[in-house]
């Protein structure tokens, strides 16, 4: 399921949350193994082994060392995320666990852990990236493993399974295999092999290192999964071998891509599931790989499907690529139980063109699924049905949904007392693990099929890591769910647990508790957004609407959230409780956060813990003036007063920049309507912040509306008037766009009209003044109406303190102008940009609009101070109502002079107009008229 900063140091305490990884409750096939240690991360003690089932997470037969946690030798470096993501693309860390891993690119270098499981090492999964071709498509390599300093086999690897590229239009693609359209993704991919020779004992050392013969120019290590498999089962009484019925198996490693000379089985393999089905039986896979080739699977109903284990017995899908063939599933499974095998596929990407089609498609009734290893097909399980079970399984390196439970699999259309408990998922394309309750979908004909809401979907001591492309796990409507005890890290760009419903047709989520989760370095900055890490609500997926209600979040434990902690959009009698949010990356917790909208709702939200807040940051932040949010008891920080930002006022005469108005908060520091912001790493509160394009870069205010303000502190050196200069954009012109005022509310500027810049990041100066008092104050940047954005406020000191420009920012008109120089930039306070008339077309004219009858004596006329002298005969006329014109300064030649900065002062009568116009008539440096500014004075 997809949704459509400031940089800070990660917390290294949050990192030994990720222990839930490896404590084990084992799959039958290893009950007898004692439990492997916790995996160690840099800086973090090694915990003794526990012998109980995590409070957070699966346990599983295998220990994960992380990359990091290891020592790196030779110059290999460590790699992490420090802060987060500025940019919406993939990076080898971001999708990394831990966000950390260790790069090996010369001879020599390796990363080496000790076996501190207590047992001995027989099987290694190593997740690590290799570059890939010039041309797309991948490369294979080995990387040498030692044990105690001692070589003792070389790990195949590969680049054909990961590598794609976003660039050039492609952003959020899985499909696009072209180096040179830049922004990669999918940079890991999993290998796994039993360790030549003896195990590796307890307390020995082991390590990966790249030697002379490793011909990839880099290996990026993430991680290694260690453990000591049981023998292999044996076929059970009453079964129904699979090579009986003429399956073959192949053991030439695939590394990525299919053996071509592998004997095709799907026939044979079909053929003894009838045999099976007919007779009563059950279907056995023994020890190897079988090969099933081509677009069409296997089908099976009301069977069990069992291995020697998930490291012996092996399903391998071979798709021609490129394919035009869409595919079903590997396996179309109705009513049965599959146990103890792995399943992998050739596919390249996920798309039909790739290869890429589902391992397990599963409906009907008490249907199971126990000890599957499933990697790089489309989706692990797609199952619907009614009191079926997903266990003790893993599924890693998978292009889209690990664990999807639904009700629309297979044509059903229910979706009820669905257990998915104590499974490993890492390194999914799509969400990890899901409940996917869908309202309708709509047939060709346009007529729509409707299902049954899912229902009491229990979802238990699972541990989803580093999805690249979805959630680590996310609820999509329905009643009843329960979703405890998992451990969710590393999202990649994504939210990490989300409550919600999916699109448009999906279904309503009218109940649902989430309780007792860990959520660690979670949140994303996909399309810009600055995703939470736990998120109640609907828009989950871009589509901000249908209902969500009742959704109960107690005692979970979300850290190091990339942005806000916890983040609320339109939902309902939501209860946030006793949940701990440590070390956000933005706020604790937040309604309405960027991207999503909380226009109405409610929650109570009591007894929660925020800690470790980022500065400017607040535990508590509500962006919504229709979402009731009921507060009690909650244990954080109380919200930072409103002050400078980063402690300092602005000094007056000087620049104020628009993104750093006071922090304080909503309410306090500012007033918005949304937060629609898209420069999410600067400021922590994310509201409408957006990368200029202005010159000196940085940030500009943006998304402005009627009602809202931001606060500036500021320390004017002394008293006087000064000449204000907005730095502002407009597409369209905007007449009482804004005003200043002081912080009694008196308007200090009166109501600032904007010129037409043309577009949202064309930027013009418009001018006003204000007349200040010595000492610190509080200036306000009122909106009061939309449509602009500004970049900074300069203020200089100097100004003519008994004149207003009238003309300032007013609308323009023009008897002509040539190429790219209209009439407005005659009011946009720029000296260097002008309007410039047809050439040889005399006489030529210029006006200015002040919107009503305005007293004025002097206009002063200007042009770009870098040009060379001028003379231009002028003439000065005045209207009232556009048409007639009267005449304010009779016909002279004006000359223009470098030396007093291009400038002309016109001064008269006093006279009450609302048009002024300015008329040129000969041009001895042009054969135009031409005026860069158009100032109108009122004395």
């Amino acid at each position: 399921m997809l949704t459509i900063p400031r940089p800070r140091r990660l917390a290294a305490a949050a990192v030994a949350a990720v222990g839930a990884l490896c404590v084990s409750v084992l799959p039958a096939a290893a009950a007898q193994e004692a439990p492997p240690s916790r995996p160690v991360h840099a800086g973090v003690t090694a915990p003794a082994p526990r012998q109980a089932q995590a409070a957070a997470g699966a346990t599983t037969p295998f220990s994960v060392y992380e990359a990091e946690a290891g020592t790196p030798g030779a110059g290999a470096v460590v790699r992490s995320l420090t802060a987060a993501p500025t940019t919406e693309y993939s990076s080898a860390a971001l999708e990394a666990s831990g966000h950390s891993y260790v790069h090996l690119d010369g001879t020599g270098q390796s990363v080496q852990w000790t076996n501190t499981t207590g047992q001995p090492i027989s099987f290694l999964n190593v997740r690590a990236g290799i570059p890939d071709s010039a041309s797309g498509g991948g490369v294979t390599a080995t990387l040498n493993l030692y044990v105690n300093g001692v070589f003792r086999q070389s790990l195949n690897l590969n680049s054909r399974q990961s590598w794609v590229y976003e660039g050039n239009g492609n952003y959020n693609t899985s499909d696009n295999q072209n180096p040179a359209d830049g922004d990669p993704r999918v940079f890991w991919d999993e290998s796994h092999t039993f360790v030549t020779g003896a195990p590796i004992p307890a307390g020995a050392t082991f390590s990966l290192r790249k030697d002379a013969g490793n011909s990839a120019s880099f290996y990026d290590v993430d991680s290694v999964d260690v453990e000591n498999p049981p023998a292999p089962q044996t076929q059970p009484a009453n079964s129904l071998s699979i090579t009986s019925c003429g399956a073959v198996p192949d053991d030439t490693p695939t590394n990525g891509a299919a053996d071509s000379q592998a004997v095709d089985s799907r026939a044979a393999i079909q053929n003894c599931i009838d045999q099976a089905e007919q007779q009563g039986r059950a279907l056995w896979i023994p020890q190897g790989t079988f090969y099933v080739k081509g677009t069409t699977g296997l089908h099976a109903q009301g069977i069990t499907i069992a291995g020697a284990g998930l490291w012996y017995s092996t399903v391998y899908r071979d798709v021609p690529v490129p394919n035009s063939t869409p595919l079903a599933a590997l396996f179309d499974l109705t009513s049965c139980t599959v146990r103890d095998f792995h399943i992998d596929a050739n596919a390249v990407s996920r798309s039909t063109v790739g290869g890429d089609g589902g391992a397990m498609d599963t409906t009907g009734t008490g249907w199971l699924a126990d000890g599957i290893w499933t990697q790089h097909t489309m989706s692990g399980f797609w199952a619907s049905g009614t009191g079926g079970t997903v266990r003790n399984s893993r599924l890693t390196s998978v292009w889209a949904d690990g664990i999807n439970v639904n009700n629309v699999s297979l044509g059903a259309d229910t979706g009820n007392g669905l257990t998915v408990t104590n499974n490993f998922v890492r390194g999914t394309g799509d969400d990890a693990i899901a409940i996917n309750s869908v309202n309708y979908n709509t047939n060709s004909d346009g007529s729509r099929t409707y299902y049954n809401p899912m229902t009491d979907v229990t979802v238990s001591h699972n541990t989803s890591i580093a999805p690249w492309g979805g959630k680590g796990v996310g609820i999509y409507g329905g009643s009843g769910h329960r979703v405890e005890d998992n451990y969710i890290s590393d999202t990649a760009r994504y939210i990490g647990l989300g409550a919600g419903r999916f699109g448009v047709n999906g279904s309503d989520l009218l109940s649902a508790t989430v309780t007792g989760n860990t959520v660690v370095r979670s949140g994303g900055n996909a399309y810009s957004q600055g995703q939470p890490a736990l998120h109640i609500g609907n828009g989950g997926d871009g589509q901000n609407t249908g209902t969500v209600d009742k959704v109960t979040v107690t005692g979970n434990t979300v850290s190091d959230s990339l942005y806000d902690g916890i983040g609320f959009s339109t939902s309902t009698d939501t209860l946030l409780q006793d949940n701990t949010v440590s070390d956000p990356g933005r706020n604790g917790i937040a309604v309405s956060p960027p991207f999503y909208p909380a226009p109405t709702g409610s929650a109570t939200i009591t007894g929660n813990t925020v800690t470790g807040l980022p500065s400017g940051a607040s535990a508590f932040v509500d962006n919504s003036t229709g979402f009731v949010a009921t507060l009690s008891d909650n244990h954080w920080p109380p919200p930072a007063p409103e002050g400078p930002y980063n402690g300092t006022p602005a000094a007056v005469p000087g620049t104020v920049q628009a993104e750093n108005y006071d922090t304080g908060g909503q309410g306090v520091a500012y007033n918005v309507t949304s937060v629609n912001g898209n420069a999410n790493s600067y400021r922590a509160d994310g509201v409408d912040l957006d990368s200029t394009a202005d010159t000196g870069g940085g940030y500009n205010l943006g998304w402005t509306g009627a009602g809202q303000w931001f606060r500036y502190t500021v320390d004017v050196a002394a008293a006087g008037t000064y000449t204000l200069g907005l730095r502002v954009a407009a597409p369209s012109a905007v007449a009482g766009a804004l005003h200043l005022s002081d912080a009694s509310g008196t308007n200090l500027t009166g109501a600032v009209d904007l010129p037409a810049t043309g577009d949202w990041q064309t930027w013009a100066t418009v001018t006003t003044h204000v007349t200040l008092p010595a000492g610190r104050q509080v200036l306000t940047l009122d909106q009061d109406s939309g449509g602009w954005n500004i970049n900074r406020l300069d203020f200089t000191a100097g100004s003519d303190p008994t004149g207003t420009n009238l003309a300032a920012g007013r609308p323009t008109g023009e008897s002509s102008h040539t190429d790219v120089y209209p009439s407005p930039n005659v009011t946009d306070g720029n000296q260097g940009t002008y309007w410039e008339s047809a050439d040889n077309s005399f006489p030529q004219w210029v006006q200015v609009d002040l919107g009503s009858a305005r007293s004025a004596s002097r206009v002063v006329l200007q042009l770009p101070a870098g040009w060379g002298a001028r003379t231009q005969n002028l003439t000065l006329g005045g209207s009232t109502d556009g048409t007639t014109f009267t005449t304010l300064k009779a016909s002279a030649p004006c000359t223009f002079d470098p030396g007093t900065k291009n400038t002309v002062t016109l001064t008269f009568p006093a006279a009450t107009q609302r048009y002024f116009r300015v008329t040129v008539t000969a041009n001895n440096g042009w054969p135009a008229g031409q005026v860069s500014e158009f100032q109108v004075w009122n004395t």
